[in-house]
């Protein structure tokens, strides 16, 4: 077993034409993280897996949490982002990579997937989907009437480059993880450049917004409490926030797919509640991120034990939260 050459394996897939794909849980992405910022310098697509695990170090590696936010949207040095997205449960698994893949085509970037132990072992009925129903993942792989040129002639609307494979005698280029000048692709350890590359970067992941759809609530209705949460507590705040529901309880459900960049409405669809409730399965992490990038005070709920949270649990909290009662029907 080995994360580094894993990932390196990988890239070299990606590097040759062929999406690479690795995954691990939380130590295995930190030993990975060299790397991912390798794909991120080359403008390589990557698919990264982290199925979290109560930690730190080795930690309970057969009990769940959900404790690796911050190390996938922060973890790396320099200037490096990367998207993330969380999937919800088994079955959502499939939909969830789906969009991953597309992101990271798009965009030529590495993208994190997160799901967690809770996940890995559940089980979930699932139809297969027609994969005729879906629309083509689509990629900027140079075609025969591509003109001949730098590899680094990135879409506007993107920052994806073009995806050319060694061997294609119109695009030979220079790859590594050195500073590389913007247009051309070669070493370049200029100042302006370097502002330049990093700006770029930054606006890669921040155009990743642009084709994500609006925030959505799950159930409930705009004022009172919502309860935002991630990745597998999605059940279990359904199953609680329906029940509240059903008690006169004035209560809303928003679930976040994609976590880095948030949906570009998801500030002002919070705004419109009196309270921003967010379980989770750390001592905050979400909850950082929402007041780190949309300035949301919030409530938290949170748990470390290895274990889920029960919809009682869940459903207390709601109760101490949302003082509002739903206006009778007459």
């Amino acid at each position: 077993e080995d994360e580094i050459a894993a990932i390196c394996a990988a890239i070299g897939a990606s590097y040759a034409g062929k999406l690479g794909v690795t995954s691990s849980s939380g130590p295995g992405i930190a030993l990975k993280t060299e790397a991912l910022g390798l794909a991120v310098a080359a403008e390589l697509p990557l698919l990264v897996v982290n199925s979290q695990r109560a930690g730190p170090s080795t930690g309970m590696p057969t009990k769940t949490e959900q404790s690796d936010l911050y190390q996938a949207v922060y973890g790396r040095n320099g200037d490096t982002p990367i998207p993330v997205l969380s999937t919800r449960s088994p079955g959502d698994c499939f939909e969830t990579t789906v969009e991953a893949v597309r992101i990271a085509l798009r965009h030529m970037t590495p993208v994190l997937l997160l799901t967690d132990g809770y996940i890995a072992n559940a089980s979930e009925l699932w139809a297969i989907p027609d994969v005729d129903g879906y629309a083509p993942i689509a990629n900027t792989r140079p075609t025969a009437q591509t003109p001949a040129g730098s590899v680094f002639r990135r879409d506007p609307a993107t920052e994806g480059r073009l995806w050319a494979s060694p061997g294609d005698e119109r695009f030979v280029y220079r790859v590594g993880g050195i500073e590389k000048d913007l247009h051309t692709g070669n070493i370049s350890y200029d100042a302006e450049n370097h502002q330049a590359m990093t700006d770029m970067r930054s606006h890669k992941l921040a155009s990743v917004a642009d084709f994500i759809g609006d925030q959505v609530l799950e159930q409930g209705v705009p004022g009172g409490l919502v309860v935002v949460g991630w990745g597998s507590t999605y059940g279990t705040l359904h199953q609680a926030v329906l029940e509240s529901v059903r008690a006169g309880l004035r209560v809303a459900q928003v679930h976040i797919r994609h976590l880095h960049p948030l949906p570009k409405n998801l500030g002002a669809l919070l705004a419109q509640f009196e309270t921003v409730l967010v379980p989770e399965l750390n001592t905050g992490q979400l909850s950082t991120l929402l007041r780190d990038k949309l300035l949301v005070p919030v409530q938290q709920l949170n748990k470390v034990t290895g274990q889920p949270f029960t919809v009682q649990e869940v459903r207390a909290a709601i109760a101490r939260h949302a003082r509002a009662r739903l206006e009778e029907v007459r």
